[in-house]
């Protein structure tokens, strides 16, 4: 299976209570993989310290 690009919109809670969201895009095989990296990418980017959920996902190609 090829993978396809993906693009993740993700919502971050800080815990100043200030909510950002941010777009991750990247080659996947399904929806499933591009939440996990997107959620992973997250994480490194915030060193764990937010809240993060996906709150749109779309195929771009």
């Amino acid at each position: 299976m090829a993978n396809r690009l993906w693009k993740v919109t993700v919502s971050s809670l800080f815990p100043n209570d200030n909510r950002v969201e941010s777009i991750y895009e990247g080659h996947h095989a399904d929806d499933a993989s591009a939440r996990d990296a997107a959620l992973h990418k997250e994480a490194i980017n915030n060193g764990g310290s937010t809240i993060a959920r996906v709150v749109a996902v779309e195929e771009v190609g």
